[in-house]
């Protein structure tokens, strides 16, 4: 742990923290993206972080080092701030960690409430969002659950208004209290439905028991998968309904996804389209170009990546707020390359710079 009295220059201001976490979450949401274009499993945050410092410092020691650094600034300030605390639980710090399940919940609920600015939050404390469109983002994050579900979280977030105005920080921590609540009733039903299919009562399921309950669920299950899964549960020495839950969370079964099921070009987010491809049409050759310029650099690989990212959510032309977001990080990228700054967290490139110093070597 970093022993701040002994090294104060390694300390940053809270709002440099703030500042730091607000730019992590965006790139987050960059590389989530990327992710799943290339059909990977998404990472947790402390394994993002590790990932992006090692890209920005090229030093697994010093990526290492600053991990434990941006641990030790996240304890100094968590409880004097409700969005440094949630930082830490997404990094499994405290007594309530956060998974990788509510990061997405969090980072989808962000992105939209902020409709895809940048920065996603400002450096100071208190961040206030029009009501009305904080029930618009519940609208969306809860769209496929049953509207009995989706009335009542709509009920207790108007509740959280103050005037016409929300804090953005407690509204996400609201959002995956009402997730985690129906996750676990999802898990409730999965439970009840083991009981009911274990028709001799032994708290066991045989396969074909296994195999008619799961094609109550989703009749579209393969045997192979059917198989994989009951060949999981027997490893146990009893298949009970814990196990069973356990395997349907592994598999997928009743996970909570995002939006729509069918995703629509909306007509009034036409504009925001519009204006991107006229923009993107005088910048796409000069982008072109840079990453020419810079290939070899990790830069020029995250300019190329999310120039795919964004043609194809053009084409899409379905998600407004990613889009939007995509496109000014590649401006604000591609706008401190040319002016010669460093690419990265400032937050980050100062600590780096000075465990390089520590080292005797220059930050590149």
């Amino acid at each position: 742990m970093v022993d701040f009295s002994r090294n104060p220059d390694l300390q940053v201001g809270k709002k440099q923290m703030q500042e730091y976490i607000s730019k992590i979450y965006s790139e987050k949401i960059i590389y989530d993206d990327i992710d799943d274009r290339s059909k990977l499993t998404r990472q947790t945050l402390p394994e993002f972080l590790y990932d992006y410092h090692l890209e920005v410092l090229g030093d697994p020691r010093l990526a290492e080092e600053a991990l434990v650094n941006v641990v030790a600034n996240v304890r100094s300030y968590d409880s004097s701030s409700t969005r440094i605390r949630t930082f830490g639980r997404f990094l499994n710090l405290g007594g309530q960690p956060l998974p990788l399940e509510a990061l997405n919940i969090f980072l989808c609920g962000l992105l939209r409430l902020q409709n895809g600015q940048l920065p996603l939050l400002a450096s100071h404390d208190s961040i206030q969002v029009d009501a009305a469109r904080g029930l618009r983002v519940i609208e969306y994050v809860f769209a496929q659950t049953s509207s009995i579900v989706r009335s009542k979280v709509l009920l207790e977030a108007e509740k959280m208004a103050t005037g016409k105005h929300i804090d953005v920080d407690h509204f996400l921590l609201f959002i995956i209290e009402e997730w985690k609540q129906e996750v676990e009733r999802s898990e409730e039903r999965l439970r009840a439905l083991f009981v009911a299919s274990d028709a001799d009562g032994d708290g066991n399921l045989d396969f074909e028991e296994f195999a008619g309950m799961v094609a109550r669920i989703q009749s579209n299950k393969e045997h192979r998968e059917l198989l994989r899964m009951y060949s999981e549960m027997t490893l146990n020495k009893q298949v009970d309904c814990n196990t069973f839950v356990r395997v349907c969370r592994k598999f997928r079964f009743f996970t909570f996804e995002t939006g729509p099921v069918s995703k629509k070009v909306d007509p009034a987010a036409k504009f925001v389209f519009d204006l991107i491809l006229e923009e993107w049409g005088e910048l796409e050759d000069k982008l072109a170009e840079l990453v020419i310029i810079l290939h070899g650099m990790p830069i020029s690989n995250r300019l190329k990546e999310m120039m795919i990212s964004l043609k194809r959510k053009l084409t899409d032309r379905t998600e407004p707020e990613e889009t939007w977001h995509c496109y000014r990080s590649i401006i604000t990228n591609f706008a401190r390359v040319v002016q010669g700054q460093p690419v990265g967290p400032a937050t980050l490139i100062s600590i780096g710079e000075k465990l390089k110093r520590r080292k005797g070597g220059n930050v590149e």
